[in-house]
C-alpha cells in the first residue's frame, strides 16, 4: 500500500449559496450541501472571532455571552473576499470577520 492509497479523498467544504438576516436579526445561511443554519444575533456576536474579543496570544475569549447586551442586533453586513462576512452590530462592534469555515464550525454547536 502506497502513500496515495492511505490518503482520503478530499471532500470540498460546503459554501454558502444564500445568506441574510431575517426579521428577528438572525443570520440565516443556506449552504450548498442542502443544510440551513440560523444564528441568533446575541449568540453570534458573543462568538466574534476578532482580536478584541479573543486574546491574540493565548486564544482565550475575553468577550462572551455575559459581555454582550441582551438586545444586540446586526446593523449591516458586507462580504470579505470570497471567504467571509463582516457584521456591523448595534453595539458599535464591527471588527469581526466570520469566515465560511468558522460559520461551518459554529453551525455544529448546540
Amino acid at each position: 500500500m502506497g502513500l496515495l492509497d492511505k490518503l482520503k479523498p478530499h471532500k470540498p467544504q460546503p459554501k454558502p449559496i444564500d445568506l441574510g438576516f431575517d426579521g428577528e436579526g438572525n443570520l440565516v445561511v443556506r449552504w450548498d450541501d442542502g443544510k440551513e443554519s440560523k444564528f441568533a444575533p446575541r449568540w453570534l456576536r458573543a462568538r466574534c472571532p476578532c482580536a478584541e474579543c479573543v486574546e491574540e496570544w493565548s486564544g482565550n475569549r475575553v468577550v462572551g455571552d455575559a459581555q454582550v447586551a441582551e438586545g444586540v442586533k446586526p446593523r449591516g453586513m458586507q462580504q470579505v473576499g470570497r471567504y467571509a462576512i463582516q457584521i456591523q452590530w448595534s453595539d458599535q462592534h464591527s471588527t469581526g470577520i466570520y469566515s465560511w469555515d468558522y460559520l461551518l464550525k459554529l453551525r455544529d454547536e448546540p
